[in-house]
């Protein structure tokens, strides 16, 4: 009777021990679905099976109101996955972030990222976010063949801005159209054009100006900003330089927008997009081969002071906690190994330099990598860090400038007025 009831205690405490050890999880929100989240979940596989911690996703579409509500309940996820670092900032200068310094091995961070990546990372000096997919942007796309058959010479990587409108002048001479535009995007209409913008602004007053910018710290009426808009109209503003002038500019939507380049024969010659359009172009044009049917060239130097500024967009991790299991899971985000998963799925650029060439999938992909690797300066989308109100009104007075560039005066008084409100 005394054993079997040493068996029946032995039991019970047995059973309080494993109810009491449950298993090593972290909490992830994030917004990814589809194919993204297939790789995000075959990533976050291959860490469990290494460390035995469980990674429990929740997805929204709606991140930015989801966390807000989380933290403000006291109950955040134990990381988050943003879309860009605007949201960081916000909780960072809350409070409400884990300095990633006491999380990460610096060493090998300092290693392994470009020190442009640790400062957008960065709040008043500490690291809160390491980021893991990018897309660069500002390349500019054009068919191989159809310049060929056209007896023009491809685009070389270092050209200028003089050079490109140049090469555009010689189509133009020939009876054809250089440029295919298109900024149509729902609610997010006039995007594309502020990555003109954007690109223009770094390329003409360098990173700090830009990010003076992007904190309203500079007038949309002074004259850099004018400038920018100008040479965004060389484009845009000219009916015989873009395709279908500005209501085939305004109608279209970006992820068909560079369809005329692939028409026989040509309608258009070059497209100014990121990286992420090869997608796009090779699903509309299944046959098509990188390099061979289509390839690109980084957006041309203005000022040779920042010829090899690059901007970027990325996603990126942050952490509520630094719990022994965040710990972990916040130095495998930072690994070349986990950024790979990225890589050979969605073709996403790993920041981590060390992501081998290999596991990209194709030759374009390889050469966007090694532009990110090699790139001095760093900046990100600036319409994505401004405040909301002002980046609706950017993306809203793009579109009115390519319907009436005349009004360009107007335009920019009126998101000066959103400048001085919105950042009061």
């Amino acid at each position: 009777m005394k054993k079997n009831l040493a068996t029946v205690i032995l039991l019970i405490l047995c059973g309080a021990l494993l109810f009491a050890a449950p298993a090593k999880k972290i909490t992830v929100l994030g917004v990814w679905g589809g194919q993204e989240l297939d790789v995000f979940n075959a990533m976050c596989k291959a860490f469990t099976d290494k460390t035995g911690i469980q990674v429990d996703f929740e997805g929204t579409r709606d991140l930015d109101a989801v966390i807000t509500t989380r933290v403000e309940a006291g109950n955040p996820p134990d990381v988050a996955g943003l879309t860009g670092p605007g949201k960081m900032i916000e909780l960072a200068n809350k409070g409400k972030l884990a300095d990633l310094s006491n999380i990460l091995d610096m060493n090998a961070f300092a290693k392994n990222y470009a020190q442009g990546w640790k400062d957008l990372g960065s709040v008043n000096g500490k690291l809160y976010g390491i980021f893991m997919k990018a897309a660069v942007k500002g390349l500019v796309w054009y068919n191989p063949k159809a310049m060929k058959a056209s007896g023009l010479e491809e685009p070389k990587n270092g050209w200028t801005w003089d050079d490109m409108l140049a090469e555009s002048a010689k189509i133009q001479a020939m009876g054809k159209t250089p440029w295919a535009v298109g900024i149509e995007s729902g609610s997010a209409s006039g995007w594309v054009g502020t990555d003109w913008i954007e690109n223009i602004f770094l390329k003409q007053n360098g990173p700090q100006m830009y990010k003076d910018w992007y904190e309203g710290k500079v007038s949309w009426t002074s004259p850099e900003m004018k400038k920018a808009w100008q040479t965004f109209g060389q484009i845009v503003a000219d009916p015989k330089m873009a395709y279908g002038g500005a209501a085939y500019i305004n109608s279209t939507n970006f992820g068909n927008a560079a369809a005329p380049l692939f028409q026989e024969p040509p309608q258009a010659y070059f497209h100014m997009q990121a990286s992420f359009i090869q997608s796009f172009i090779m699903n509309q044009f299944p046959n098509a081969k990188p390099v061979t049917d289509f390839n690109f060239v980084g957006f041309p130097s203005i000022n040779p002071k920042y010829s090899k500024a690059m901007e970027v967009a990325a996603d990126l991790f942050v952490a509520f906690r630094s719990t022994p299991e965040v710990k972990e899971f916040m130095n495998y985000i930072a690994s070349a190994e986990a950024q790979a998963f990225w890589a050979v799925g969605t073709g996403g650029l790993g920041t981590n330099r060390n992501v081998a060439l290999t596991f990209y999938p194709d030759a374009l992909t390889k050469r966007a990598a090694s532009l990110l690797n090699d790139t001095e300066i760093v900046v990100f989308d600036a319409s994505d860090m401004m405040k909301p109100e002002m980046n609706n009104a950017f993306w809203s007075a793009v579109v009115s400038y390519v319907n009436k560039p005349s009004d360009l005066g107007s335009i920019l008084a009126n998101l000066e007025k959103v400048r001085k409100d919105a950042y009061k």
